[in-house]
């Protein structure tokens, strides 16, 4: 037998089982292979965690100290600095506990390993997985070694039917000998027990460093609501004593929208945030204990929208609001718009805004119209709610003067929102012109805007109407304005131009038409503008008081004016105006008394009545510059007659102005050819050379004669004994200069002296006439003064007061123009009627005398 037995070659157990295997198949009986390859796959995956589990104990220890102190809040007392570097060094352990363990074991476990576990788990000896898989040499033929090796596999193939893979171990025992880690967890339990609500703020102070807030730390705010200043409502306070006053959803706040938040915490702003609706914004920091916001409040969160403070998503304070929207302003005309005083028209509105109106204006426009006219309300009422308010408008000056349009009224509130009322079909009350001259000029003016394509006819009127400067009293001023308006429509028709055009030929029919009185309404308009716009700009008292005085000068200056007028219309035989039954006469002494008024208003800040009471006064002016005076006595109307006689002593001066006036028309012609000659020229449209050689020379010739001309009446004017204008000299220079340029053939050059010319021509006139107001003749001041005598007998016209038996004695008129004489007059009435020692009869009709203009 032993022999035998030492002919049997023992199997190979050494070897794998597997590799003789190829690869899919396994060397197990068909019944035990897919249940003992699924055992094998588990024991690698147990396996695998059961090296990897451990590893993760350095690492899970070093977390779990970093949340036992973030459990019991210790970076509360932990400075910044301190805070992030312990951040840091927790950050470092655990990467390096991770990687020192992790690197080992991260590699699958081959099948040997897993065989291994299964005999371990199963307590298989003599491994019966790899017996069961060997294979018997093909060499072998020994029956009874085959039998043998039969037997022996059939009893590993036996024991391997009840395999298990069993539980992975966890293994941490092998990390942690001593068990730490029960006191680790035992830690960790009782310091995340008792926070509560204070968790996720602890873990959150935990990874942010200096937003843990230290013991004792009060949280303190103030937190209030400004509403937009248009509304006038008072700030609405959110806290109280630095804490905040709960909301109640059931009544919430109510805030104007464009409402303005402002929140100041004294405490670490780091974390905190403001939320509005669904938006949220983190507060400022002003340092490191304190924190600002300031938010907008409007309707884009919705008109119910919620306003809490937090931190770190808790919820410190909260106020539920409603939002109010600003609705668009309401306005409609109160009434059909109706004329006043001939050129006024009385505009009325009523309307409706919830926090008042910021501005009104009227807007006009006209069929095939390109732009409309905006006027805005001289001062549109304050307050909430309904508002009515009435004013008169002037619009004669505008070119639709005297035409249909239509009219709408826009209030806009301080959102810049708008409220249209219906268009009104008005008729704008037009000016009545009396002088032929002015009518036609605004006649061709009206043209103008309403047919812009026909410039051409209205060029071709005004320059007719300046070549009879005798049909407006031969006026420089009037002259130059046609001319100019005429010249300016040739070379530029822009809005801007055409619109300047219209102003000046307004600014000449006017002059035309009135006269040197409309410097003084102009002047007298510009303060009230001045002084209304103070009023409404909440100006201070000292530039208040100054526009009272400039006022009352002007108001003075304006009553002397009117005070005129109606002295030379006296004079021209007219009869004023009467006044009507419910109307009564007004003084000077009233309209001061009105402006004291408006100005003691002013003064004590009741501003509002000071504005009307200077309305009230201006249509009072208004009144009176339309001629509503009281009817003169029979003996002053004839005394305006005699003075219109008196008036020819001025004949020598009157026609030495007409012919500056002449002389100004002629250059204004030499210009015009020179100007049409010039661009001729520049386009090559010139006439033959010796064709304009010929013309220049003839305006030349005349451009001397102009030059003759001004120097004899310079050389009269010296015999006279007046003072000569320098400006004469220098037009004599400037004609002399043109001449030349003619001579040479250069219109170009030659515009420039023509100019000059008659710039110099227009100022030497206006300095003579300046003279001739300030300085006239000693003949008539002679005349004056003896009709002014300081005789306590006589009236201020001379008249004897005693007794009528010498009323037909002759009483010297002065050779006065009429306007010189009645501010003489004026001036004469003022001083005596300031004399309260005369007699009571005297001072009565003195009185009497200047109440009536």
């Amino acid at each position: 037998m032993a022999q035998q037995g030492e002919g049997v070659n023992p199997p190979d157990t050494t070897r794998p089982a597997q590799a003789a295997l190829a690869p899919g198949l396994t060397p197990y009986p068909r019944m035990l292979a897919e249940p003992l390859e699924r055992r094998l796959a588990f024991a690698r995956a147990a396996l695998f965690w059961e090296r990897f589990w451990p590893a993760l104990m350095p690492a899970a220890a070093v977390v779990a100290v970093f949340f036992i102190l973030a459990g019991f809040d210790i970076w509360r007392f932990t400075p910044v600095w301190l805070h992030w570097l312990l951040l840091a060094g927790f950050a470092g352990a655990f990467g390096i506990a991770l990687w020192r363990e992790l690197r080992a074991v991260l590699r699958w476990p081959d099948r040997a390993a897993a065989m291994r576990r299964l005999e371990r788990v199963n307590l298989l000896q003599h491994r019966p997985l790899e017996a069961a898989a060997d294979t018997l040499s093909a060499e072998q033929q020994d029956p009874i070694a085959r039998a043998l090796w039969s037997i022996h596999r059939e009893r590993a193939l036996a024991q391997l039917a009840k395999v298990r893979v069993g539980t992975p171990e966890a293994g941490w025992w092998r990390k942690d000998v001593w068990g730490f880690r029960a006191a680790l967890g035992l830690l960790l339990i009782v310091a995340w027990a008792s926070p509560g609500e204070d968790r996720a703020q602890r873990l959150s102070d935990t990874l942010n460093p200096g937003t843990a807030m230290a013991p004792g730390t009060l949280l303190a705010m103030e937190a209030w609501i400004t509403p937009p200043p248009y509304t006038g409502k008072a700030p609405l306070f959110l806290t109280r004593d630095g804490k905040p006053v709960p909301g109640n959803a059931a009544a919430p706040l109510t805030v104007p929208t464009g409402s303005l938040l402002k929140l100041r915490l004294a405490a670490p702003p780091s974390g905190f945030a403001l939320k509005f609706g669904k938006s949220e914004q983190a507060l400022q920091a002003i340092d490191d204990r304190n924190g600002e916001i300031d938010l907008a409040l409007d309707l884009t969160q919705g008109a119910a929208p919620v306003l809490s403070l937090v931190r770190r998503d808790k919820v410190v304070a909260e106020w539920p609001l409603q939002v109010i929207p600003d609705l668009p302003p309401q306005i409609e005309m109160a009434g059909e718009p109706k004329t006043l005083r001939r050129t006024e028209l009385e505009i009325g509105f009523t309307g409706h805004d919830d926090y008042g109106m910021q501005q009104v204006r009227i807007e006009m426009a006209r069929d095939g119209a390109e732009q409309t006219v905006s006027v805005d309300w001289p001062t549109p009422p304050a307050g909430a709610g309904e508002i009515q308010d009435k004013q008169s408008f002037d619009f004669s000056e505008h070119p639709w003067a005297g035409l249909q349009v239509q009219m709408t009224l826009v209030a806009t509130d301080a959102l810049g929102q708008t409220g249209r009322s219906a268009p009104a079909t008005v008729t704008i009350p037009a000016r009545r012109f009396i002088h032929p001259v002015a009518k036609a000029i605004v006649e061709q003016r009206r043209d103008l805007a309403l047919r812009p394509g026909q410039w051409q006819r209205v060029v071709t009127a005004l320059h007719g109407l300046s070549l009879a400067p005798e049909r407006y009293r031969g006026d420089a001023t009037a002259h130059l304005g046609l001319r100019m308006s005429a010249a300016r429509l040739k070379l530029n028709r822009s809005p801007d131009s055409v619109a300047a055009v219209q102003t000046l030929l307004w600014q000449t029919a006017v002059h035309i038409e009135e006269g040197r009185k409309t410097q003084t309404d102009r002047d007298f308009q510009a303060l009230m503008d001045k002084l209304q716009d103070a009023l409404d700009r909440n100006a201070d008292d000292s530039e208040i008081q100054k526009l009272m005085q400039e006022m009352r000068e002007a108001m003075n200056r304006m009553l002397e004016q009117l005070m005129q007028d109606a002295m030379e219309r006296l004079a021209r035989g007219e009869e004023p105006e009467e006044l009507g039954e419910d109307e009564e006469a007004m003084s000077g002494d009233d309209l001061q008394d009105m402006m004291d008024q408006a100005q003691d208003m002013a003064q004590m800040g009741d501003r509002d009545a000071a504005r009307d009471m200077l309305q009230q006064m201006q249509r009072m002016m208004e009144a009176l510059k339309n001629g509503r005076i009281a009817r003169m006595p029979e003996g002053r109307q004839q005394q305006g007659q005699r003075g219109q006689r008196g008036q020819r002593g001025q004949g020598q001066q009157g026609q030495m102005m007409q012919e500056f006036g002449e002389m100004l028309r002629q250059q204004q012609q030499l210009l015009d050819r020179s100007f049409r000659r010039n661009q001729q020229g520049q386009r090559g449209e010139g006439q033959p050379g010796s064709q304009q050689r010929g013309e220049n020379e003839a305006d030349a010739r005349q451009q001397e004669e102009l030059r003759r001309r001004l120097g004899e009446m310079m050389n009269r004017l010296g015999e006279r004994g007046g003072q000569l204008p320098d400006q004469l000299g220098k037009a004599d220079r400037a004609m002399r200069d043109a001449r030349e340029a003619l001579r040479r053939g250069e219109p170009g050059e030659a515009m420039q002296g023509q100019a000059d010319a008659m710039d110099q021509l227009r100022q030497g006139l206006n300095q003579m006439q300046q003279a001739q107001r300030g300085n006239p003749d000693g003949q008539a001041r002679e005349a004056d003064s003896r009709q002014n005598g300081r005789n306590p007998q006589r009236d201020p016209l001379g008249r004897n007061t005693t007794g009528y038996e010498n009323a037909g004695e002759a009483t010297q008129v002065p050779d006065l123009a009429p306007v010189e004489r009645a501010r003489r007059i004026l001036e004469e009435l003022q001083r005596r009627a300031g004399n309260r020692e005369r007699a009571p009869l005297e001072l009565d009709y003195l009185d009497r005398l200047l109440r009536r203009f």
